[in-house]
């Protein structure tokens, strides 16, 4: 009895601790866009805020919508689910953090990463890429 109590405070502690990993990166986040909301889009202040960190995809996507909740963007909009699907996001947001000549923080390389990506895992071009298209078209014209 005495152990399983042991166990269940280390969970209980464990859990808080991601969530308040979840927090701060939203919070983060938030404040980075508020300051440089008309330069840079959702997806470079996730970068910025470090949300390859996160332990988990569940994590990302916690965060990604604490981000739309708060009015802005969604930070995998355009290029997820047909570029990065949302099981790869966690290793999306490590791969472009750490890959030679990908800024993820600023400009488009992440939305040429993210078609490198649907390529060298083989998913299909989605049939319907406005979003893309408008996503790239909107970072250019930043």
């Amino acid at each position: 009895m005495q152990l399983r109590r042991k166990l269940d405070a280390a969970i209980d502690t464990k859990k808080e601790e991601r969530a308040k990993a979840v927090h701060a990166c939203f919070e983060r986040s938030a404040v980075i866009l508020k300051e440089h909301d008309s330069v840079l889009l959702p997806f470079h202040a996730l970068s910025r805020t470090e949300g390859h960190r996160l332990e988990s995809n569940e994590e990302v996507a916690e965060v990604c919508n604490l981000i739309q909740d708060a009015g802005y963007d969604h930070p995998f909009e355009g290029i997820s689910p047909g570029y990065v699907p949302e099981e790869d996001w966690l290793a999306f947001l490590k791969y472009v953090k750490h890959a030679p000549n990908i800024n993820p923080e600023e400009g488009k390389d992440y939305l040429d990463a993210a078609d490198r990506w649907r390529q060298d895992h083989g998913y299909p071009l989605p049939a319907d890429d406005a979003g893309f298209v408008s996503l790239v078209e909107r970072t250019l014209l930043r």
